[in-house]
């Protein structure tokens, strides 16, 4: 996938627009960190590309979930030490 810098959106946005057509997504960059991905669409499918998006995100928090409980060791949790903590947490909120 090709890297594109931001500032390309600005400067030559045409020759962008080209590209993106032409590749059907890259990489933007700032500072050359990639910090988004920009994809081609056609009207007609805006709908299912974003619900497409959407679910991207929620697969990347998922994800950032499980790594974070295995890095916790909390993946080893069974289903009532898990039931425990969630009456714990609302007890507190309630008090």
């Amino acid at each position: 996938m090709q890297f594109i810098p931001y500032r390309m959106i600005r400067i030559q946005p045409r020759d962008l627009r080209q590209k993106l057509e032409k590749e059907g997504a890259f990489v933007l960059t700032n500072n050359n960190a990639p910090f988004a991905l920009m994809v081609n669409i056609e009207p007609d499918n805006i709908e299912e590309t974003i619900y497409l998006a959407t679910q991207i995100r929620a697969q990347q928090a998922v994800s950032a979930l499980r790594d974070g409980a295995r890095e916790t060791g909390t993946q080893q949790l069974t289903a009532e030490e898990i039931e425990a903590e969630i009456q714990s947490v609302r007890s507190l909120r309630h008090a």
